[in-house]
């Protein structure tokens, strides 16, 4: 589809500019002709006054027209030489300046169409296990009140599921569409230790420790948003550490910008997801994504548009098995020194 579109396109670059440059050849060649006339006109006035006296030519003023025929045919072959070239390069840079053109809308096609799948994935896991849930709890002949009890309980659970992945699609939409955007002063360290100690009980559960060295830092933005993205950043590295670990948190100033960053010694990400990494539903190689941990592959992605809602800026560095670090930088408010 997108090769079609971009010889099409290239067609269209092509007939606009050899459009220009015909139309331009034209009047050169139209105005070379007229000059080259003008100036033989010119030239035999000029020898039929010089030689009147001596009885050379007199009468109607004439040119050599063959010297004409002889400029106008090197202008012709100079033009189309001109515009040939015109053709080859312009098809070139046209074909590679179409490519250009419709890359970001390849991209952005071919993450709509993962976002399609996964969303589709994400809906069809739950209903599959409710439908097979509640058709075996119908064909038992010897049905409890015990038993049905335990399917309405298991299928309540992934309606929560549902719930749960459909309230996440409307937090990224919200985000993405810049809605529900508060701006105050807020004093990061403390929002940070309340996150942190939300939290503790999920590292507990996993005998992991957090190392924090925070300091005083304000921003001006979302307190719910700001208080999500470390939220998400930091539940992500409890997820993806393993039992006994510790993830450093980092809270400082910076000249510019106010820094905030979780490390964790994990089994990393690939080098080839790095760059998808923050896309809705993307996820890793399986060793990351297979190790019992429920989510939906949105929270990285609406942390990447909280930090852009902020006029920040989100990356990631990663080593295979070594583990991964999540580095945000927020602007400073115009106030503070």
């Amino acid at each position: 589809m997108f090769r079609s579109a971009r010889l099409k396109l290239t067609a269209w670059y092509l007939f606009v500019i050899m459009l220009v440059t015909i139309s331009f050849s034209t009047v050169v060649y139209v105005s070379v002709a007229r000059a080259t006339q003008h100036a033989l006109v010119t030239q035999w006035g000029r020898m039929e006054r010089q030689f009147s006296g001596y009885g050379g030519p007199r009468g109607v003023p004439m040119f050599d027209a063959e010297t004409l025929n002889e400029v106008r045919q090197r202008t012709l072959w100079v033009l189309i030489g001109i515009n040939s070239a015109v053709l080859v390069i312009s098809g070139t840079l046209g074909y590679l300046l179409a490519g250009k053109t419709l890359k970001p809308i390849e991209d952005m096609v071919g993450k709509q169409k993962r976002f399609i799948s996964n969303a589709a994935h994400e809906i069809k896991t739950p209903l599959t296990a409710m439908k097979t849930n509640l058709e075996v709890t119908l064909r038992d002949k010897d049905l409890t009140v015990a038993d049905s009890r335990k399917a309405f309980t298991s299928t309540i659970e992934e309606v929560d599921k549902l719930s749960k992945f459909t309230n996440r699609l409307l937090q990224q939409s919200k985000y993405q569409n810049g809605l529900a955007h508060y701006t105050a002063d807020i004093d990061l360290e403390k929002l940070l230790q309340k996150v942190v100690e939300r939290l503790k009980p999920l590292a507990d559960k996993k005998s992991q420790t957090f190392e924090v060295r925070d300091g005083k830092a304000l921003v001006k933005g979302d307190r719910d948003e700001l208080s999500e993205l470390f939220t998400n950043l930091i539940e992500n590295a409890v997820k993806y550490s393993e039992t006994g670990q510790t993830i450093k948190i980092l809270l400082s100033v910076e000249k510019s910008c106010v820094l905030f960053m979780v490390e964790d010694s994990g089994k990393g990400i690939n080098k080839e997801d790095l760059s998808h990494i923050f896309e809705p539903f993307y996820r890793a190689d399986k060793s990351r994504t297979d190790s019992g941990n429920e989510g939906y592959g949105l929270g990285l992605a609406i942390s990447k548009e909280i930090v852009h809602r902020h006029k920040g800026h989100i990356s990631v560095e990663s080593v295979r098995d070594k583990g991964s670090k999540f580095i945000v930088r927020l602007p400073k408010p115009p106030h503070s020194a």
